[in-house]
């Protein structure tokens, strides 16, 4: 708290930090993604032939639970902002990286081409699409509490530095592993792509995670209050 007087009016500043207790809404928000993010997945993964049709059901099935089961785990077992941040953060990872990976592979299978520049072309695609939902729900969500009152010019600004970065992160990665790599017994070619697509979403969310926290939603990482108090009334 810090005080300062000017004309006889006492103003005091006080910094409330700001709550980590987990809400009924942060709960209903995880189970909301779990859903998204099962059904973009079930799709993937159904695709990629990884999973019986038994097992896929019972992915899609659990993924909502296991959610909000990890935002209890955050608030349980960790007390401070950053790793209901990080929590936070990756559960929207999983849903970009769902609509990066459903994106990705719907236009493969649209187009029949899994090689060289469409690679490149439809990764770009698909990430576009993740990073319109990323900086959604992040900055509704993720740093709800540090994120500007309102959308502006320099915080979508500052995100879109930070993502432009991840994209040459995660389009490079992903070109280099398909182009460096050979599909081999057991590992298809679409395989492969997402494989490397896999590796390089995973650089792309540490990137991002340090970007977003650290340069992005800073604006009000401390919130004030402030309080005028005339002498004269007390």
């Amino acid at each position: 708290m810090k005080t300062s007087s000017s004309n006889g009016i006492v103003s005091v500043r006080t910094y409330l930090p700001l709550s980590t207790a987990v809400s009924k809404r942060d709960y209903k928000i995880a189970f909301l993604i779990g859903i998204a993010s099962s059904a973009l997945w079930f799709f993937v993964l159904a695709r990629l032939s990884f999973l019986s049709g038994v097992e896929l059901l019972a992915v899609a099935a659990a993924l909502p639970f296991l959610c909000m089961a990890a935002v209890a785990a955050a608030h349980a077992l960790f007390s401070g902002k950053l790793f209901h941040k990080a929590v936070k953060f990756l559960m929207v990872g999983v849903l970009n990286t769902g609509i990066d990976f459903f994106v990705f592979n719907a236009l493969i299978a649209a187009t029949g081409e899994n090689q060289g520049l469409f690679v490149t072309l439809f990764k770009s695609i698909s990430f576009l699409f993740a990073m319109f939902n990323s900086y959604e729900w992040n900055r509704w969500w993720t740093f709800g509490d540090v994120a500007a009152p309102s959308r502006n010019k320099r915080e979508f600004a500052r995100f879109a530095a930070v993502t432009f970065v991840g994209f040459l992160v995660n389009v490079g990665s992903t070109t280099l592993i398909v182009a460096a790599a050979h599909p081999s017994a057991g590992i298809s070619q679409v395989r492969l792509d997402n494989i490397a697509a896999g590796v390089a979403t995973a650089l792309n969310l540490a990137w991002n995670f340090i970007g977003y926290k650290l340069f992005v939603f800073r604006s009000a990482a401390k919130r004030t209050a402030e309080i005028i108090i005339d002498p004269n009334v007390i």
